[in-house]
């Protein structure tokens, strides 16, 4: 729990970076509700000039519905520093696969943008023709668009996780992610994904190379040990963990990657924040 670190011991982790990546679901929102501190901490990193960026595994909506919601925080230029897990994947495959290549795709309208704008032929019907089967949250999800994701996967497609994110804190609610639909897929096939967002280590890679900073210089704040925690782990990057509704406590022998530190919400590592930049 956040009491059993002494303000002391956080505020030393705090000290040892320049630079943040920030989650957005759970850490700044839950739904369409701002989270205490939310718009205050990122008040304080603008005056301070702080490097930071945002790494979302959400992949349901556009890049421009993220731009909009990030502006009302007060964020400066927001497309300029935000990575979601559906523009990670498909960077990730431009990367291996020709323009034009077939995507099946179980997702919603940030994932197929982000696949389409990168030049991928996106269905969401004929898996007969796809190479890839890439999958996000999807709020449609049909056993039908199951069962076509999974005969392509059987027939030799590769099988994409835009990210495994097992639940989504929808307002009052947490309702199931994509690693439902992966986990389904998972046991169905008998073959594992590949993972492209958090944990994965692109989204990770991808923000360094964006903000010019060191991983040991970098921390990472998110909510779900799993996720964040683990991938700054598996990156090199100090790791913050914050509370909320998908983490509503903390215990160090959860099995998950330990935390360099956990605060109770965006509001307490804000104030540690501010501490940190007086003795600075």
């Amino acid at each position: 729990m956040p009491g059993s670190a002494v303000p002391d011991q956080r505020l030393h982790h705090l000290q040892q970076i320049d630079a943040l990546i920030i989650d957005i679901d759970g850490v700044l929102y839950e739904g369409g509700r701002v989270l205490p501190g939310a718009v205050d901490l990122i008040a304080h990193l603008n005056q301070r000039d702080t490097p930071y960026l945002f790494l979302s595994n959400n992949t349901t909506y556009t890049f421009q519905h993220h731009v909009e919601k990030l502006s009302r925080l007060g964020v400066p230029n927001p497309q300029d520093i935000l990575l979601t897990a559906a523009r990670v994947t498909a960077q990730v495959l431009a990367a291996e696969a020709e323009p034009g290549t077939v995507c099946y795709v179980i997702g919603e309208s940030g994932l197929i943008e982000a696949l389409e704008q990168r030049g991928f032929g996106v269905t969401q019907s004929n898996y007969q023709a796809a190479s890839y089967v890439v999958i996000g949250m999807d709020r449609q999800l049909t056993y039908e668009k199951l069962k076509s994701a999974a005969l392509a996967i059987r027939a030799g497609a590769h099988f994409i996780s835009s990210n495994p994110d097992p639940s989504y804190p929808d307002g009052e609610q947490v309702v199931p992610a994509s690693g439902a639909v992966q986990a389904a897929l998972e046991a169905t096939t008998g073959v594992r994904a590949r993972v492209t967002g958090k944990p994965a280590l692109p989204g990770f890679q991808m923000a360094l190379e964006r903000l010019g900073s060191e991983a040991s210089r970098t921390g990472m704040l998110g909510d779900q040990p799993e996720i964040d925690i683990q991938g700054a782990v598996n990156a090199g990057i100090r790791p913050f963990l914050v509370l909320s509704s998908l983490t509503p406590s903390y215990h160090p022998d959860n099995g998950t990657a330990q935390p360099a530190a956990v605060f109770e919400n965006a509001q307490d590592f804000y104030q540690h924040w501010m501490q940190r930049d007086r003795k600075h």
